[in-house]
Formats: structure tokens, sequence, C-alpha cells
């Protein structure tokens, strides 16, 4: 394929992605039957079979973005010639936890990357010890990763002393790239994992010249209850010339506003060029909370709403599972943790509620991290038995499992495009708002697995508060959270619909379930 400048058809990107991968796989095969220098002639065959895929990764933009989807689906994978490929870092991401230890932040992060289309170099905090690893999340950010620094530091959810360390240590590493030539376009930071943010203010000052990017996962400051959240923030040579620095550009800061994590949003709404806000209510929410007004008129012309990132299509068809699901049932998933605010304790007192006849036709799968060792769970080594037994108590009582173990199965939590792939074999899959507290005027939350579920063939049934950004997504069936009746009409719904039926429900739709929903 002739490369010319300017712009490439999906179908020939995907062609040369191909072309590009078995061209690659061919001369690592010539590699093994030859030996010395013939082994070095022979690898040095493999810069030019990517010469023309490193011609279409700098573009940038969509058609980057395309090509690396094409190269992955075509089977470019941990040892893909990526450096090869890419060009040098553009950009800069100091991320308090990344891929590829576990965790929604950092695969939340992964899939930003993904969207900027840019070629990074990440600075994050080792969690060796402290979270497990996902090698599959890997394939997501992958192709738009230069260069990783894990800074071996003890992680810290809302300590101060770890997140100076983390701030000060990111930033120093920071200014060494840009001082030996790195010349970024953006400064990426993503709280959840406020740390990020303190590295990323010292960063943007250092260099006010770098634009900073800086997105919010949920509000920060304010806990779901909508009350205030995070510790004093101590006055120390770290945070005093921040103080200093606000108070001169903005005013006089008020005690409630030097805590942690209230700080640290201040930060962002004075300093960040660009601020992502997950959604609409969110954005909200945390706008009202500032009593500045040119600081609040700064963060409206200076932020914009993006939803958590879905992935394409093929991302699901990438790992290869064996999830058995017979034909006999209807099969509902169910994939997270369960928290106060968050469980399906109304589905399953809509299951004890329906006649054996309909009740028999369901099945609910949960994967989940903390299941009963007779369902396949293992305690963490680092944890007591009174520990790990507590923890499988809250899945337990998250489900609301009693009486029903033969209609539930619980799984362990899989790796992420495993997680997907066996989304991929289910009916309906399961999302659930977090009852949001009376201290948030409205529902300032969208969960993120939304946006997994969203790319998958699966339908989607929503769990959701009245008025929240969930329950306006484009659902396959959506109930307000608690509603045992409204959910055991969506139940018998889908037995109906797939195994037939001559008394039809109503679809389940949120608006019809507050309306009184259907006699079931």
């Amino acid at each position: 394929m002739p490369m010319k400048s300017g712009r490439f058809s999906s179908d020939l990107i995907q062609e040369l992605a191909a072309r590009t991968v078995r061209a690659v796989s061919s001369i690592r095969d010539a590699k093994w039957t030859v030996s010395g220098a013939d082994s070095i002639a022979v690898e040095s065959f493999t810069a030019a079979a990517l010469n023309q895929a490193a011609q279409v990764y700098a573009l940038g933009g969509k058609q980057r973005r395309l090509l690396n989807d094409e190269l992955t689906f075509a089977g470019a994978q941990f040892d893909f010639p990526w450096n090869l490929v890419r060009n040098q870092a553009e950009s800069l991401a100091v991320l308090y936890n990344f891929s590829p230890f576990q965790d929604t932040g950092s695969t939340v992060a992964s899939k930003r990357l993904r969207v900027f289309a840019e070629n990074f170099d990440i600075i994050s905090c080792s969690f060796l010890q402290h979270k497990k690893q996902d090698q599959t999340v890997e394939t997501i950010s992958r192709p738009y990763v230069s260069s990783k620094e894990f800074l071996p530091l003890s992680p810290s959810w809302a300590s101060w002393s770890p997140y100076r360390a983390f701030a000060e240590r990111a930033a120093r590493s920071a200014q060494n790239r840009i001082d030996s030539g790195s010349d970024y376009r953006r400064l990426y930071t993503r709280a959840m994992w406020a740390p990020s943010l303190y590295a990323g203010i010292r960063i943007k000052l250092g260099n006010p010249n770098l634009p900073w990017t800086a997105e919010f996962s949920d509000p920060l400051s304010l806990d779901v209850e909508g009350e205030p959240r995070g510790g004093d923030l101590p006055r120390d040579d770290f945070t005093e010339p921040l103080i200093e620095t606000w108070e001169s550009d903005f005013g006089p800061l008020q005690d409630q506003d030097l805590t942690i994590f209230r700080f640290a949003e201040l930060l962002v709404y004075g300093y960040a060029d660009t601020i992502i806000f997950t959604n609409e209510h969110q954005r909200s929410i945390m706008l009202d909370t500032i009593d500045r007004s040119d600081l609040r008129e700064r963060v409206e012309a200076h932020s914009l709403v993006a939803h958590h990132p879905t992935l394409a299509p093929g991302f699901y068809e990438l790992e290869k599972v064996n999830y058995e699901v017979d034909d006999e049932h209807v099969h509902l998933g169910y994939f997270g943790e369960f928290y106060t605010a968050r469980g399906i304790t109304e589905i399953t007192d809509a299951l004890r509620s329906l006649p054996e006849h309909i009740r028999s036709r369901i099945r609910l799968h949960v994967f989940t991290n903390y299941i009963p060792e007779t369902s396949g769970g293992v305690k963490p080594a680092s944890f007591s038995r009174k520990q790990f037994n507590l923890l499988v108590q809250r899945t337990l009582d998250g489900v609301g499992v009693s009486g029903l173990e033969e209609h539930v199965v619980f799984n362990n939590s899989l790796p992420y495009l495993q997680f997907l792939a066996v989304a991929q074999e289910l009916d309906f899959l399961i999302v659930t708002d977090a009852r949001s507290g009376s201290g948030h005027s409205i529902n300032p939350y969208l969960p993120s697995k939304w946006s997994d579920y969203r790319g998958s063939t699966a339908k989607v049934w929503a769990l959701a508060e009245e008025g929240s950004v969930l329950s306006t997504m484009n659902l396959d069936a959506c109930t307000p959270i608690g509603d045992s009746h409204a959910a055991r009409s969506v139940l018998w719904n889908l037995v109906e619909g797939k195994f037939g039926s001559a008394h039809r429900r109503s679809s389940g739709s949120c608006e019809d379930a507050r309306d009184g929903g259907t006699e079931a």
C-alpha cells in the first residue's frame, strides 16, 4: 500500500495492520531458525516492516487510534515492537495508580489515553503488595505509552505524608524530563487518587505554558452522602507556597478549604487549563461548592463533560474465555463490589416473589472479589480469617442470596478484558447507581461500569435513582433502586421474552416503574 500524506480509510488501515502483524510474526519465526550475525540481520527487517504503520501513527488523532486498535485486534500483543511504531513521547501523565495495578481509576485512565491518542510518558506510584495486577489492561494503553516510571513509595488513600512524597518525587521526575528536552503538549492528571493533582500543580506552576488537563471521576471533597471528607491540610514547606499563591490570585481561603481533598479541587479550579467532569450532575454539584464568582466562571469556561470512555467492539472479542451458559435460563450478570451504597437485593427480593416456573428460569451470575471458599474464593495471605469472612459476608448481604443459592452463581473477579468477553455471553448486565445521600441535591455519580456495558452485545438493566444521569442513558430496562416490585415485573418480562408466554408484561423503564409499573 503506497503511503502518501493525508487520511486513510478504515479498510486500508485494517489491511495495513493485518499485514504488519503478519510480517513481524514471520520475521520473528525466521529469527529463531538462525543465529549470530544472521539473527541480527533478520531482526533488522522488523523496522522496515513497521515503517508504513509508523507513518500512519505519526498522523495522530483518530487515524492513530484506529491503527492501534487494528494492530491490537490483528494480534499485536505484549511482544509486539510498539517502540518501532510510536514516535517520541508527546505528553505527560501523572497517575497515582496505573496499569498493570488493578483499579477502576487505572482502567479508566488507560481508556482516556486511548481517547487522547497521544504518546505519553507515565509517572505513577508502585502498588506492589497493595493491589493485584491485571496485564490485560496493558493492551488498551500500551500503544500510547512511551515510558512508565513507578515510584517506590507506599500508597495511601488520604494521608498527607505519602501524598507529599509522591507529589515531590513525581514533580521532580517530570521537571528532569522537561529540562532534558521533552517538549510535552499536555500534562494529564486524574483523581480519584488526589496525589496526582498535587503533583500536577507543582509541575504546572514550574511550567506555566504546559497545558494541564485534570479529570475528576467523582466529587473529591464530598462523600457519597454529600458530607465533607478529607483530613486537615498541614501548613508545611510544600503547602505554604501553594496557599500563598492561591490567596494572591483568588483571595483568602477559609478553614474548610484547607483539607486534603478540598484544596486539591481548588488548585485544579484555579490553574488547570482543561477540567474534565464525567457527567453533568457531577459538574453541577462541584460548581455549587464554589462561592467565588470569578473562580466559578473560570471553571465553567475551562471545563467539559466526558463520560468514562467505551472501547471499540474488537476489545470485547480479544480474550478467549470458556464461561458456559445454557439456553435454558435467562442469564443476568453483575460485575463489581458491594458497598453500603450499592447492592442488588431488590433483584433477589423480586426473584423470591416469583412463581417457581418463572424463578427456575433465572440465573444470576455474580463476579466480585470476595466470594465464599465453597464457590472458589481464596483468602488473601495478608488477610486474617475474620477480615476475609467479613468481606465475604458483605458480598452475600449485598446480593441477598439467602434461600436462592441454586439461582446465584458466584465467581471471582476477572481480568478486565476477560470480563468484557464474558459479558458478551450473558443476556442482561446489571448496573446500579450509588445511593446518594440527602446531602446531594442530585445524584452526582455515573457508574463507570455503564461505559463497559454500553459497548457489549448484552442488554443492560439499570437500578437507578430518580433523575440520575444513569436513568437517562439508553437502557434496555431501568427500575428504581430498592423497588423489588418493579424488578419483579422486569424479571418476569425477561423470562417471557426469551421463552414466550401468552401473558406479556410491559417493558421495564424507570418512568414506567415510577408511574406504578405493571401487575405481576
